[in-house]
């Protein structure tokens, strides 16, 4: 059955801070970029279109925005749910890829929420590879995808606007991805510094084999309460949760506290009070306690 996607034309967004789009004569190297899946027949016929806009030279020898294509084809880690994911259109499905003759080969996959791209263009939010103190990850920088340039630095991302429920109430999701070897792809625009995020990508591909951040939210979890992240220490102790059937006011939390090339250190603690400081290595997520209170 052919599971068809709306083709949204990008070039039509309207210009904000920090967000400049392409003109029609605007074009890139079609090999490793980025596009949007807009229709899909399963791994058979497919249209992708180049993100933010961007023309690139389609398989029919024709330079375009949009590229027809009679198959794709998905990295082999990519089970069921992943191509669900992607090819479903569900969301808005974005993946980096390459064309093989007439077939496209995704590298990478990641889908939104829900339909519909809005009005702003694709970006990627990247940090710094080590952080020495929280708020990690640090020295983020958002860069339009298709762009050539380093991109613009910002101090950090707002996911109170955003359309997923999830980033919303979870801001540090959000972080996770940045501080990932993938990266945060979000569309939004930079205000006073500060990327405001609208629609944020999931990614839908393999994951690495070792991820800290779920590590250290397993391990933190004390089956009872429930854990919350927070970018600082001083939130998580000054944070007041909802009183409980009692009256009173207990919660758990955990913190990612810095980070090297090697390792990750986060701690965790209850109320007003921080209880251990451990890392976990990045290559095995071996994990190890330094501190306890």
């Amino acid at each position: 059955m052919r599971v068809a996607g709306l083709v949204l034309l990008l070039s039509a967004c309207a210009t904000t801070e920090g967000d400049d789009l392409v003109t029609e004569s605007d074009a890139i190297a079609s090999a490793n970029a980025w596009y949007t899946i807009v229709a899909a027949n399963g791994l058979g016929h497919a249209t992708v279109e180049v993100a933010n806009g961007y023309k690139v030279v389609c398989p029919n020898g024709h330079s375009a925005r949009a590229c027809d294509v009679t198959a794709l084809v998905v990295p082999t880690t990519c089970g069921f749910e992943c191509i669900d994911g992607l090819l479903g259109l569900q969301g808005d499905s974005l993946v980096r890829g390459s064309f093989s003759g007439t077939t496209f080969v995704i590298a990478a996959g990641f889908d939104t929420y829900s339909k519909g791209l809005g009005d702003y263009s694709i970006y990627k939010i990247s940090g710094a590879a080590t952080c020495t103190q929280a708020p990690c990850p640090s020295s983020l920088v958002a860069a339009k995808l298709g762009l050539k340039t380093a991109g613009t630095k910002i101090t950090s991302v707002d996911f109170s606007h955003s359309v997923d429920p999830n980033y919303v109430l979870d801001p540090t999701r959000g972080d996770d991805q940045i501080a990932s070897s993938e990266g945060l792809y979000a569309t939004g625009h930079v205000v006073s510094h500060v990327f405001r995020a609208d629609r944020v990508f999931r990614l839908e591909t393999a994951h690495p084999a070792c991820d800290p951040q779920q590590t250290a939210r397993v391990y933190a979890y004390n089956g009872e309460l429930e854990l919350r992240q927070f970018r600082t220490e001083t939130e998580a102790e000054h944070f007041v949760p909802p009183a409980d059937m009692n009256g009173e006011f207990h919660s758990s939390w955990l913190v990612r506290s810095a980070e090297t090339t090697t390792k990750v250190e986060f701690t965790s603690g209850s109320n007003d009070l921080w209880a251990q400081r451990f890392e976990i290595t990045k290559s095995s997520c071996a994990l190890t306690v330094t501190g306890e209170h």
